[in-house]
Parts: C-alpha cells; sequence; structure tokens
C-alpha cells in the first residue's frame, strides 16, 4: 500500500512540474510570438508610411513626376518581393494583385532598376482581361485602349 501511494504520489508532482512546464512555455511562446510576429507588422507599417510620406511631399510641391517615379519604384520592388516569397504559399489575393500589375505594367513598362526583375515575375501572370467593377485601373486600359485607336 505504501509503494502505490509513493507511485501515486510521484506521479502528481511529475503531473504538477508537467503542467508548470506547459504553463510557462505557453506564455513564452506568446510573448515571444507577441513581441516578434506583431512587431514585423508594426514594422511593415511604419515602412509604409515612410513610403507614402514622400510621394505625398512630392505631389504637394508640385512634382508630379518625382511622384510617378517614387511609386513606380515602390510598385517594381513590390512586385519582385511577392514573387521572391519561395517558403510562402500564393494565395488568389496574391495572384490577382500581380494580374493587376500585369495589367498596368503593358501600359507603362517598368523604366526603373527592377525592370528585369519585374518583367521575369510576371511573366506566366496573364493580365485582366475583363473588369467586374470600373476601378481607375479599368478606366486608365480603356484610356489606353483608345488612344491605341486612334
Amino acid at each position: 500500500m505504501k509503494l502505490t501511494k509513493r507511485k501515486i504520489g510521484l506521479f502528481v508532482i511529475f503531473l504538477l512540474v508537467f503542467l508548470a512546464g506547459y504553463m510557462v512555455g505557453i506564455a513564452k511562446a506568446s510573448y515571444l510570438y507577441y513581441r516578434y510576429v506583431f512587431s514585423k507588422a508594426v514594422d511593415r507599417s511604419a515602412i509604409e508610411l515612410a513610403m507614402q510620406i514622400t510621394p505625398v511631399c512630392q505631389l504637394r510641391l508640385g512634382e508630379v513626376d518625382a511622384a510617378i517615379e517614387t511609386l513606380e519604384r515602390m510598385i517594381d520592388n513590390n512586385i519582385v518581393t511577392i514573387d521572391q516569397t519561395p517558403y510562402i504559399p500564393k494565395t488568389d489575393y496574391r495572384h490577382g494583385v500581380l494580374r493587376a500589375a500585369k495589367t498596368y505594367r503593358e501600359i507603362y513598362p517598368s523604366k526603373t532598376e527592377f525592370a528585369p526583375k519585374v518583367a521575369d515575375a510576371l511573366r506566366d501572370i496573364p493580365k485582366i482581361e475583363t473588369f467586374k467593377c470600373e476601378n481607375s485601373l479599368a478606366r486608365l486600359v480603356k484610356r489606353s485602349e483608345s488612344q491605341k485607336g486612334q
């Protein structure tokens, strides 16, 4: 009987140590996830904010061509970044965005230093043929087609 009580006592102690370790592990993993994963999302927002400030300042200064160049470089950089993520699965959303980029790049080809990489990234991506709504890209495509016909 003593042996059984001792075994039960050891089992309970083992279980308590296991549960304490589990709780410490969960707390640490949660902290690390919050610290590193959420901080990357916040860093991405900070990068986007910095990238938005430059063209807005250029537009307010009347430097439209410089603002367009800045935005074109940002577009090319993002196309290359989306294409060069081998371990992240492709999604329909990203594919749709790349289709819009392909459609835009057919009208306005890249003139940045990323142009060869952009061409490679968009090579197998089909452009958008029909639009579901009348957005700015659809209007730009219509304007481009009407200018080609003249």
